[in-house]
């Protein structure tokens, strides 16, 4: 469970729109609101100490939000001076020793474009924590409105593994907090030189598949799995989820493996989708981390990913 939690604000209205899906969490206890503080770098004279009181006041109202759903809140507003601002979000999610930082998709300043900026693709890349990757409903055709896409945020969890031990984090994750009662289980054959060894690679994929969700169902979840290939020029598939004709992406810049998780998360309408931070095996040198970082980054779904000891 993710008992003490770190919510990261710009104050946006994508921020602002976190604190409504905290209740979706399991077990959260306790949240921690961050907001850090930088200098704009056009000013020539800056007064730290005023806007920390600004911050501090517009911290305010999110946390009696969340009082009011019988939670403590604790409001910090941090300055980022001479270090980046994901080095201070690392900083005070270590000092509080939340198991959980919390982040919106989209948002003005610090958090614009999500993984394409220091600060966010900082904090995937070199925070300790657990990181969730929210994500909204544009409810208008200017996306000025946003609904929640946190509804039921752990209903059904997609959960791409490479079958490595820090690939396999979300899943252990899973099993072990309970995150969820319903777990998609996928595994991507980057590649492979004839059509006998795909055949053999699937076919590989779903008996380890089939074991480990025989494992989830001792802990009570139920599970379905997916062996997909991304190899292919149409999606060959075994798994006790049924055959799954996964279509291409539209963004297809992003590789085959990639590419796959974010189509089988959208055919099967996938709540969250939660992987490991690192790992190996999807394709020689290229890590798990690089995959959870392309997902996060262009997906449309939330994005749950699991630090590994590796």
């Amino acid at each position: 469970m993710y008992e003490k939690i770190l919510i990261a604000t710009d104050f946006s209205k994508h921020a602002e729109k976190l604190v409504e899906c905290v209740g979706e969490i399991p077990g959260v206890k306790e949240v921690v609101l961050l907001h850090v503080l930088t200098k704009d770098p056009l000013a020539r004279v800056w007064s730290p100490g005023d806007d920390i009181k600004e911050a501090e006041k517009q911290l305010e109202a999110p946390k009696k939000i969340l009082e009011d759903a019988n939670l403590k809140v604790k409001v910090r507003a941090e300055i980022a001076e001479e270090i980046p601002e994901y080095a201070v979000i690392r900083h005070v999610a270590r000092e509080e020793n939340v198991s959980l930082v919390v982040m919106g998709a989209r948002g003005r300043s610090m958090w614009q474009g999500l993984l394409l900026g220091s600060v966010s693709s900082g904090v995937l890349r070199y925070g300790g924590k657990d990181l969730l990757i929210m994500r909204y409903k544009t409810l208008d055709e200017e996306g000025k409105e946003l609904g929640k896409f946190c509804s039921r945020i752990f209903e059904k969890v997609l959960a791409p593994t490479d079958f490595s031990r820090a690939g396999n984090a979300a899943i252990e994750k899973i099993k072990e907090a309970k995150l969820t009662k319903d777990v998609l289980l996928l595994n991507v054959v980057a590649k492979a030189e004839k059509q006998s060894q795909l055949d053999a690679a699937l076919k590989n994929a779903h008996e380890k598949l089939e074991g480990m969700k025989a494992d989830l169902a001792v802990a009570g979840i139920s599970a379905r799995t997916f062996a997909v290939s991304a190899a292919a020029e149409e999606a060959r598939t075994y798994g006790s989820g049924g055959m799954v004709k996964v279509g291409p992406s539209h963004m297809a810049a992003v590789g085959g493996v990639v590419d796959k998780i974010l189509s089988v998360a959208e055919i099967e309408d996938a709540s969250l989708i939660a992987l490991g931070s690192h790992g190996k095996g999807w394709i020689d040198e290229v890590t798990i981390g690089s995959v959870a970082s392309d997902v996060a980054r262009m997906g449309q779904r939330p994005v749950l990913v699991v630090r590994s000891n590796k």
